[in-house]
């Protein structure tokens, strides 16, 4: 396949994900309940490999997946296990599939999600080459794993209070949902793009070029649409979702109207902030055409 076909292919899927996102929020949702886990991971995962395998070519971004995939998996297991560093927790059957206590829709999940914010932490330091310098080898992993914290901050009431795709045993302050997870998804996705930053530091001797990147905007744009879409659920929530009572497991109870409204706010002021900031960023760099 070409760069152009490609990009033709990665752009549909873009806008057809995002409109599958909008449509969560709308009356249609009841019917695509069925199909909403797979797509919502299978897509976003097809997305990572094909934009990746042009950037960062297939050794490197199936290097990417086994990192991801071990250790959000192991994380994962032993928070279901111990508490540390997620909180208490259980997944539901919704998810399918298991590998031990983790759905197998999990590790992909992670994955995709964390291609497209490392990508996004390049594009907001404005590093568009491949050098393993300072900056990727250690900047880079600590705002992509801010970014890719931005994305559970405006999900995860949603998928465990609401869904209950996941269920919190003693529930928590943020719509059922403890402090401590988000401190669990820092210290996993910041372990996974720590580790991955490290190894491409020592492959850069074998790379073909040191200083050279994919100097081509459209390949940055797509990564920041992508993202985009997968933002337009939490405000196309906000503004469409229905209102009604909703009570996690610590029996606390909340309204799914001040849910949705709260995480869209969440979602515009962290990932449309991200969005916005990618894209001026991207046409301001004069190295790239």
């Amino acid at each position: 396949m070409n760069d152009m076909t490609r990009n033709r292919f990665l752009w549909a899927i873009t806008i057809l994900f995002g409109v599958f996102a909008f449509l969560k929020a709308t009356l249609l949702a009841p019917s695509l309940v069925a199909v909403i886990p797979a797509v919502s991971i299978i897509v976003p995962t097809v997305f990572a490999f094909m934009h990746g395998s042009r950037r960062l070519g297939w050794p490197t971004m199936l290097v990417f997946f086994g990192i991801a995939f071990v250790v959000s998996w192991c994380l994962e297991s032993l928070s279901i296990a111990t508490g540390f560093p997620f909180g208490h927790y259980h997944y539901t059957e919704k998810l399918g599939p298991k590998l031990g206590t983790v759905p197998l829709l999990i590790m992909p999940a992670y994955f995709a999600m964390c291609y497209v914010s490392w990508n996004l932490a390049h594009i907001v330091l404005n590093k568009f080459d491949h050098r393993a310098d300072a900056l990727q080898r250690f900047a880079v992993p600590v705002i992509a794993a801010f970014i890719m914290v931005m994305w559970d901050l405006s999900m995860d009431p949603s998928r465990s209070t609401m869904s209950q795709a996941w269920i919190w045993r003693d529930g928590g302050s943020y719509f059922g949902v403890p402090f401590v997870n988000f401190m669990g998804w820092f210290l996993t996705v910041y372990l996974i793009f720590q580790i991955l930053a490290l190894g491409l530091a020592k492959q850069q001797p074998k790379r073909e070029s040191a200083s050279n990147g994919d100097d081509r905007r459209e390949t940055w744009h797509l990564n920041t649409a992508f993202y985009f879409a997968t933002f337009v659920e939490f405000p196309a929530m906000a503004w469409l979702a229905e209102d009604r009572p909703l009570k996690d497991a610590a029996q606390v109870m909340w309204s799914s109207r001040a849910m949705f409204e709260s995480l869209g706010l969440v979602a515009i002021f962290t990932m449309g902030f991200v969005c916005c900031l990618a894209v001026f960023s991207v046409r301001q760099a004069g190295q790239l055409r």
